[in-house]
């Protein structure tokens, strides 16, 4: 979920008030310390945090024995994110008084924000039986779960915690975000769109914008998308959506100005570099992959991601160092078998790199370049069928990229059939007019067909493809345009 789960978890887990809501404690009034305690939680309700933790360092110099000045002591540190010194107060609390009503529910959130996830866990179920049913330890359960990527755990707490209070609005997300985890699209959809009509934010938007994307739903995923930045310009992983769909639809225009936008809005980061570099891939703009990979690197030297995806632009060079690096330990991952595959190829190990660019297209049927490396893979090792099956379903999905469709044409010139060859180069002069090599190699195969099927309207296109490749610049074939002028000038009359 865009660099693990932690920038939407960043998001969430403000979102429900009411699990960091302050409660009001019962006061012993005997203890020695409370009007120490009763200063220090003023403090705190002004968010004075400072001058709130002086004066419970004070009630502490009277006795160490009263558990509120450790427990406001664990919730300013919390408040501050001081999560370690949050815990050390928390766990006094409990020794001094295991059966307070909220202490395991506050235990259990700095342990969840400490990633300390098991005695998160422990703590929400002993929090669970001093104050059943409770909304927010449900949620904070929940969250615990859904760190330790248990998804259908994590969902059954979110719905509990929404069946106690029908406005956790935070549960009913979580549980339709762990939903799409788990493969059960509607229910979650269900969810999220009662969440983008009652309680509209950016989080819920982008929730939905995603499942539509999952769901191949791509107008949907870009209205949604847009509807999350509208809200907050912020949300990088909307870009990231938006990125991802527009590539995917080899819309290369949008695809680079939404990446743009987000790097003009200040999101520069090592995520929306990495995410760039992924939609230049499905572009087949290997060079400008390679770059924004790089980018990404420094801004984070280690994110695996950028190195996987320099693996794979750098394989396209017959550059294999970063691969033999990388390939043990990230074998499912799609760049890692779809590199693995150039590497066989390069080995001239056929057989194996299709099976891998088969495996790839099985992980990522969006890394749509496998088709193209089958197809090359299958002319290596003489199989026509499969190397047109392979073209075909390349071009299908890819109409527009014109490499395609040139090395196709070369490849039914090679085996003679001329006439698909020029069906494929029409294409492809649709494309780009003024393309020399499309130009020159669709006279050669008008020129072909032309001295097997002599026809008057045949010659004076083929020549007049010729004069176009001379006006731009570079023609290949003097010899046989000539021969066609001269078989134009001597053609009988009832031909």
């Amino acid at each position: 979920m865009f660099n693990g789960f932690k920038n939407i978890y960043n998001k969430i887990k403000n979102l429900n008030k009411s699990i960091d809501d302050y409660k009001d404690e019962s006061v012993v009034q005997s203890l020695p310390t409370v009007a120490y305690v009763n200063r220090a939680k003023k403090y705190i309700e002004q968010k004075k945090y400072q001058e709130a933790k002086k004066v419970l360092q004070s009630a502490l110099d009277i006795s160490q024995q009263d558990y509120l000045v450790y427990k406001y002591l664990g919730r300013i540190y919390e408040n501050e994110q001081n999560f370690k010194n949050a815990i050390e107060n928390y766990e006094r609390v409990i020794l001094l008084n295991p059966n307070d009503k909220d202490i395991y529910l506050r235990y259990g959130m700095v342990s969840l924000y400490s990633d300390k996830l098991d005695q998160a866990l422990e703590s929400f179920e002993k929090a669970n039986k001093l104050t059943p049913n409770n909304t927010d330890v449900y949620t904070g359960w929940g969250m615990a779960y859904m760190k330790k990527k248990k998804y259908a755990l994590a969902r059954d707490k979110f719905v509990l915690a929404a069946q106690i209070n029908k406005y956790n609005f935070t549960a009913i997300l979580l549980s339709a975000v762990m939903e799409t985890r788990i493969g059960e699209y509607a229910s979650a959809q269900d969810k999220l769109r009662f969440l983008i009509k009652v309680a509209p934010n950016e989080s819920s938007n982008y929730e939905y914008s995603k499942l539509m994307l999952l769901q191949e739903h791509y107008d949907e995923a870009i209205e949604y998308a847009n509807k999350s930045i509208a809200i907050n310009n912020k949300m990088l992983p909307a870009y990231c959506i938006l990125g991802e769909v527009y590539s995917i639809k080899n819309n290369s225009e949008n695809t680079h100005e939404v990446f743009q936008t987000a790097l003009d809005n200040g999101l520069e980061s090592s995520l929306l570099y990495f995410e760039w570099g992924k939609a230049c891939i499905r572009l087949f703009d290997f060079a400008l992959a390679e770059e924004k990979f790089n980018k990404a690197l420094e801004q984070e030297n280690d994110n695996l991601d950028a190195k996987i995806g320099l693996a794979l632009v750098c394989a396209y060079k017959n550059d294999f160092n970063l691969l033999n690096e990388l390939k043990e330990r990230n074998q499912n991952n799609v760049y890692i078998q779809e590199a693995t595959g150039l590497f066989y190829m390069h080995e001239q190990r056929y057989a194996d790199a299709v099976d891998m660019f088969k495996k790839a297209v099985k992980t990522d049927k969006n890394q749509t370049y496998n088709y193209y490396n089958m197809a090359k893979s299958y002319i290596a090792l003489n199989d026509k069928t499969k190397v047109k099956e392979y073209f075909d379903k390349f071009i299908e999905i890819n109409p527009l990229y014109l490499k395609g469709l040139v090395d196709y044409s070369r490849w039914l010139i090679e085996v003679s059939d001329y006439e698909e060859a020029q069906r494929k180069l029409r294409r492809a002069e649709k494309l780009s007019p003024s393309d020399l090599c499309v130009l020159n190699l669709l006279f050669f195969v008008s020129y072909t067909l032309v001295k097997n099927n002599v026809c008057e309207y045949n010659i004076k296109e083929a020549i007049s493809i010729a004069n176009r490749a001379i006006d731009l610049g570079h023609f290949e074939y003097t010899p046989q345009k000539q021969e066609l002028e001269d078989l134009l000038k001597n053609l009988p009359e009832s031909i």
